[in-house]
């Protein structure tokens, strides 16, 4: 009878402890590992998503941005007025090289007087505030100038011809000028000083026209002292 007690309060509490602790060691030992297969680095925590912090724009930002929304809105007023301008530009070189080839025909007579005396009409008008002798210059330069555009070759022939005709007589009045009887041999034309092809030729005509001033002036304050020595 005791023994049966016993057996029910010891030892079969006992039995199911132990079992239960094998059970429990079965289930963890899959789950333990060797030192050497430990991992060296430890993964880094995924990055947790910040929210952006509205910022209010102080005063300096707001004038800078409005000032910066101007110059673009002229910039871009100012790119279409450019625009505009240089179709138009575009446009009317192609009409006027289309006039000038259509006035340039040979067949064309009427439309060549026709502008021959447009071009006479308005140097008439350009010349209506002036005398007689003005408005007669400015009417036969506007008929002449659209007559040059009207027979370019021509024009280039007459001009050739009217040069040689002004530097004859210029000749003339040249020799008048400085009493060249009519047996002397006459003088020639003084040569008109070269002008400058460039900067580099403008400055050096420059640097010699100020080095010879200088030499000049030194001469002439050495001369007088040349002279109070002679004495």
């Amino acid at each position: 009878m005791y023994s049966s007690r016993f057996l029910k309060k010891v030892l079969i509490p006992a039995a199911a402890l132990v079992a239960e602790e094998k059970y429990q060691k079965d289930t963890q030992k899959p789950n333990l590992c060797r030192p050497s297969d430990l991992p060296i680095y430890v993964p880094d925590p995924p990055p947790v998503p910040k929210e952006a912090e509205p910022t209010v724009p102080g005063y300096l930002e707001n004038g800078f941005a409005t000032v910066r929304e101007q110059v673009t809105n002229v910039y871009k007023e100012v790119k279409a007025y450019q625009r505009v301008g240089m179709d138009y530009f575009e446009q009317s070189k192609d009409n006027a090289d289309w006039l000038l080839k259509y006035l340039r025909q040979e067949d064309n007579t009427t439309p060549k007087a026709g502008a021959i005396a447009i071009g006479g009409l308005t140097g008439f008008i350009f010349g209506l505030r002036g005398r007689f002798f003005k408005r007669t210059l400015y009417t036969a330069t506007g008929a002449l100038g659209m007559a040059a555009v009207c027979y370019p070759k021509e024009a280039s022939e007459y001009s050739q011809l009217a040069i040689a005709e002004a530097r004859k007589y210029a000749v003339i009045a040249y020799n008048f000028a400085y009493g060249v009887k009519k047996d002397d041999p006459p003088l020639e034309l003084p040569t008109l000083p070269k002008l400058p092809s460039s900067l580099t030729e403008a400055w050096d005509t420059v640097t010699k026209s100020a080095s010879s001033l200088v030499s000049g002036g030194e001469m002439e304050k050495q001369s007088p002292q040349s002279a109070g020595k002679g004495k």
